[in-house]
């Protein structure tokens, strides 16, 4: 037998004050005169003998009742086999503060009831128990033995966290720190979590197979959830009073058809408002229309009403609004206009053209999209010029000449990696494959489509493919030689591989040309995404460069950071991958800054990775788990407070509230014997 409190048995030498009061109780008497003495001393001597074993009954329950409550106070304990005494075992806790765990229970969310759960399990252990206690953080100051009041401190801090893992995750993680201490005692691991179906996988672990394994199913009230996961528009960019169509996606995880959701559009404070039905168990795309009436950086978040999760009910997004691109066509002598002509249709488009031989370096630089029209030659000082402008993230046309020169051209297509052109080939030849499911093509087919129905061309060019090539296939001759690429590198530099003069081919007059370099012409705006998801591999590029390495910073509000960047081809790649271990970060429209000022506006969203509610069975955790060579499992299911309290854990025989009876028991029994047995 143990005590959780053995300090308080040195209470017991206070006993010997009850036998000290009984022995030396000393009373005063009164003489009584009586005419005949013999008949008095035999009525003392009786009542004396009764009087002494009435002392000595009250003395024993008097001291068993003492004795009883010290041992009570003191807390007697039988050690279960596992738990032979409380410093030579240690009880890890794993409590899941993932975003899923801000479903409602019975009582209150789901992060809430598992605080409830382990206040139940410590106050089932002794109060010398030792614990380890992680959640999805796993930082390194998780990773230590602490006591009950420790833990007690550490499970009113706990909030909720963006990172989500694998349920064996923390357990190994765990393994590894106690295993890193040398301990060799007994381990009993407590898994607090709603267990969704994500969270398991068919992965090797290292795990402790002679520990004990105690897995607490929370079960949330509602077992659906609508959130949205992603959003664009039907424009690749945005223009002032051009109307914008919003796309949103709506996922329903329940059953049940969802009629009249509601949804709430703001962007930079105007309000938009629509409603949409979405069945059971499926996602429906929501389309809202509005129009931007300025120029400058916008922000906007959509909203969906739900009652479940709520983390991922909004949803952010940031662009800006241009006035315009500046197109600048350089020209060389007797070529056709068809590129001035086709930017001419849309006013969005300020067309600056020159020939080559009056071109000067301010026009570069006041370009954002570079039109080299059916030049013969190019010179190594333009193509310098133009291997700094792409540096610098302008786009670039090449549209060959019939009459090209082909050492020129081909230094111009080798310094941009691209296929080099070979010669003119008299040959008729149609367009064979459209690579219509690359980034370029979004939103300029219906559907994708593999090929284009156009009449043959009379002649083209045919190109060489060599070993340091780096581009994207978009359009492609029947023979499989490119008619149209862009740089892999970049996406910025686009070559076409036939003349567009009239007398060469009809290429230039159809109404394929001219998309070819309105989209072009779109690219060139380089629109940034709308958004990045806080943990994902995506990347937000900003033309402006980063100069005398000054540092990039996103702010919101009152809070700023500083996050992963990368330079190359003139722009600062900047992404969020590592972000999600920031729990400073939350989700929301943050400010752009370069030395301080600000150059754009980033959208950060939560992953959605923990909407989906499907979870496992108590039966599908046990098949998992026993998989995993664990044979000692013990796994419970909690709904309610009072399933928590019900909780079959494995702690030890106590035997206080037996004392404490005792002790109330031998006090009542005094009483009673002062109250009735008079002398």
């Amino acid at each position: 037998m143990n005590f959780v409190h053995p300090n308080i048995l040195y209470f017991l030498f206070l006993l010997i004050i009850p036998i000290i009061i009984h022995l030396f109780n000393f009373r005063r008497y009164k003489k009584l005169y009586f005419s005949s003495l013999q008949f008095i001393k035999k009525v003392e001597k009786e009542t004396n003998a009764t009087r002494n074993i009435r002392h000595y009954i009250i003395l024993a329950c008097r001291m068993l009742a003492f004795t009883a409550l010290i041992l009570a106070f003191a807390q007697p304990y039988v050690p279960t086999s596992t738990q032979s005494k409380s410093l030579e075992n240690i009880v890890p806790i794993y409590l899941d503060n993932s975003f899923s765990m801000t479903t409602k229970g019975s009582n209150g969310d789901l992060l809430n009831q598992g605080k409830t759960a382990i206040q139940e399990i410590a106050d089932a252990y002794p109060k010398g128990q030792r614990y380890v206690f992680v959640t999805n953080n796993l930082d390194g100051t998780e990773h230590r033995i602490i006591t009950k009041s420790e833990l007690e401190d550490r499970i009113e801090e706990v909030g909720f966290s963006p990172i989500s893992r694998t349920v064996t995750n923390p357990l190994e993680s765990i393994n590894e720190y106690i295993q890193s201490t040398g301990f060799e005692g007994n381990v009993h691991y407590y898994v607090i979590s709603d267990f969704q179906e994500r969270n398991f996988e068919e992965t090797k672990v290292n795990l402790d197979s002679t520990a004990n394994y105690s897995f607490l199913k929370l079960a949330p009230q509602i077992d659906r959830n609508l959130f949205i996961d992603s959003v664009w528009f039907d424009q690749p960019f945005q223009r002032v009073n051009q109307n914008n169509t919003l796309n949103i996606r709506v996922n329903n995880t329940g059953q049940s058809k969802l009629t009249n959701v509601e949804l709430n559009l703001k962007i930079n404070g105007n309000n938009r408002q629509t409603l949409a039905d979405i069945e059971g168990q499926s996602s429906t795309t929501v389309s809202m229309n509005y129009t931007d009436k300025t120029t400058g950086l916008k922000e906007g978040v959509i909203e969906v009403i739900d009652e479940n999760l709520y983390f991922d009910n909004r949803f952010f997004f940031a662009y800006s609004v241009e006035e315009s691109v500046n197109v600048l066509v350089i020209n060389d002598e007797n070529n056709t206009k068809y590129p001035e002509l086709v930017y001419a249709t849309d006013d969005f488009y300020n067309i600056d053209q020159t020939s080559i031989g009056q071109l000067k370096s301010a026009s570069f630089n006041q370009a954002d999209l570079i039109v080299l029209n059916e030049l013969k030659e190019v010179s190594s000082g333009v193509i310098s010029q133009l291997k700094q402008m792409a540096a610098n993230g302008k786009h670039i046309v090449i549209i060959p000449s019939p009459n090209f020169d082909p050492t020129t051209y081909n230094n111009l297509m080798s310094t941009f990696q691209l296929p080099l052109i070979e010669s003119k080939s008299n040959q008729e030849i149609r367009i064979g494959k459209i690579e219509s499911q690359r980034d370029f093509f979004d939103g300029m087919f219906e559907k994708d489509v593999d090929n284009i129905r156009m009449p043959p061309l009379k002649q083209y060019l045919t190109s060489n493919i060599y070993n340091n090539s780096n581009y994207n296939l978009l359009i492609q001759y029947e023979n499989g030689m490119p008619l149209l690429v862009e740089q892999a590198k970049s996406n910025s530099i686009y070559a076409f591989y036939t003349p567009i003069d009239s007398e060469f081919n009809s290429f230039g007059k159809s109404a394929l040309f001219s998309a070819l370099l309105l989209r072009i012409g779109e690219k060139s705006q380089g629109q940034a995404p709308l958004y990045l998801t806080i943990g994902s591999a995506q990347e937000f590029k900003t033309q402006v460069p980063r100069q005398n390495e000054r540092t990039i910073k996103l702010k919101q509000d009152q809070f700023e950071f500083i996050p992963e960047m990368s330079q190359s081809n003139g722009f600062t790649s900047i992404a969020v991958r590592n972000s999600a271990n920031n729990l400073s970060i939350k989700d929301g429209v943050y400010e752009v800054l370069d030395n301080g000022n600000t150059i754009q506006n980033l959208a950060l969203n939560f992953n959605r990775i923990e909407s989906d509610m499907q979870y496992h069975s108590e039966n599908q955790i046990e098949a998992y788990f026993k998989q995993l060579d664990l044979p000692k499992l013990n796994i419970e299911g909690i709904s309610t407070i009072n399933d928590i309290q019900q909780l079959t854990l494995k702690k030890p025989s106590e035997f206080w509230r037996i004392l404490l009876f005792l002790a109330l028991t031998f006090f009542l029994l005094e009483m009673l014997i002062l109250i009735f047995w008079k002398i």
